[in-house]
């Protein structure tokens, strides 16, 4: 029997598969490839110079390779009708998904938002993202948190929001506390001079929203109480460019007097952002609200490194507080951050715990295939409609 074609449309912004992109694209990537069998499966992306129109996946899945900025909407508007799928999955470009549906009207068409970012201001107002989202067949979230903030901003859309959280390869990350992995993290310490030294990191960009002045707005009381601390921030401000911004200035600016004690890694390209994963002894997610969901959460639990964390949009239902990690009210932060990890730095069998069973939590409830059962049931429901 022939398979079902289902299509799958990425932003357009990041060239797949690269490694050097947005969680949008990891998404697709990671997941994809690990779908049970059923669809015949194509992925549209955008086209960098000198790089091959067709790719493809791990796995031989086929990655379609479009012009990008204003023609990649209407470059993929034609690959589809010439190609007729059944099912078309567009992530995270809403616009993009009802401009799909005006002009193939028979299909079955998903917009799957990983953020409240382009269905609010400056991108769309609250009309305008209705009347994006309405003509959908379904609509799909990565947490509980953005299908409820959805819900509420459209009540009339509340039928068609499906949840399906995101996950992380536990083979692309070593986990802390047995024998050989202890020893491997000595040996990469040594080599960076930070023997005895206890780790905090940050991974992710740097953006207000993200939090991380309050983690360096702690570090006069951390250097106090842990004076062999060191924090390792890693990311920068964008994906794709090394450009700096005032915020990162500022960042700077604010750990210019504890040099010693901050590193600053610029973005690390997936997976090889889990060596840095691999020396923390807490990793530290100090978000705003808007977090739907936070790759960076599941990646330090597979880790087995525990995890202080706001409770900011999404992040409560992957960091359970006082199992897997500390959770504190965003409220808290500027005066609650600098205890929560002076604890924990200073009880390594509390960090021991609490990292063990945030790997065990992401082994079952958090990996990759598990999002990619998830997307298989979804796209065979709306196929079968």
């Amino acid at each position: 029997m022939q398979k079902q074609k289902a299509a799958v449309v990425t932003p357009g912004s990041f060239f797949i598969p690269s490694g050097r992109s947005s969680s949008v694209e990891r998404v697709v990537e990671q997941m994809l490839p690990l779908v049970p069998e059923g669809f015949d499966i194509r992925i549209y992306g955008v086209q960098e110079p000198n790089q091959p129109v067709k790719g493809s996946l791990d796995g031989g899945l086929p990655v379609y390779r479009l012009q990008g900025g204003t023609r990649y909407a209407s470059g993929v508007i034609r690959s589809l009708l010439e190609w007729k799928p059944g099912v078309i999955d567009v992530q995270n470009r809403p616009w993009l998904a009802r401009r799909i549906k005006q002009a193939m009207p028979g299909a079955k068409v998903v917009s799957t938002i990983h953020s409240l970012t382009y269905i609010s201001s400056p991108y769309a107002d609250r009309l305008t993202a209705e009347r994006m989202l309405l003509p959908m067949d379904e609509i799909v979230v990565n947490s509980e948190y953005l299908k409820k903030e959805l819900a509420v901003r459209h009540p009339l859309l509340v039928h068609k929001i499906s949840v399906n959280p995101l996950g992380v390869s536990l083979l692309d990350f070593m986990p802390r506390w047995n024998p050989y992995s202890e020893a491997l993290r000595e040996s990469k310490l040594v080599n960076k001079g930070w023997q005895g030294r206890r780790v905090v990191m940050y991974a992710g960009r740097l953006l207000p929203i993200k939090g991380v002045h309050h983690l360096l707005g702690a570090l006069p009381e951390i250097v106090q109480a842990v004076p062999d601390v060191m924090v390792l921030i890693v990311g920068s401000p964008f994906y794709s460019s090394s450009r700096r911004t005032a915020y990162e200035v500022h960042l700077h600016d604010l750990a210019e007097l504890y040099s010693n004690h901050v590193t600053f890694v610029p973005f690390v390209s997936y997976p090889a952002i889990s060596y840095w994963y691999h020396l923390a002894d807490v990793v530290v997610v100090p978000s705003a609200e808007g977090e739907a969901f936070g790759l960076v959460n599941v990646e330090a639990m597979a880790s087995a490194v525990p995890v202080v964390a706001s409770d900011a949009g999404g992040i409560p239902e992957i960091v359970e507080d006082a199992a897997t990690g500390i959770l504190l009210p965003q409220t808290t932060l500027e005066e609650g951050l600098g205890p929560a990890l002076i604890r924990l730095l200073c009880d390594e069998q509390l960090r021991r715990s609490l990292g063990q069973a945030g790997r065990l939590r992401t082994a079952q409830y958090f990996q990759w295939k598990h999002t990619a059962a998830r997307w298989h049931e979804m796209m065979q429901k709306l196929d079968l409609q």
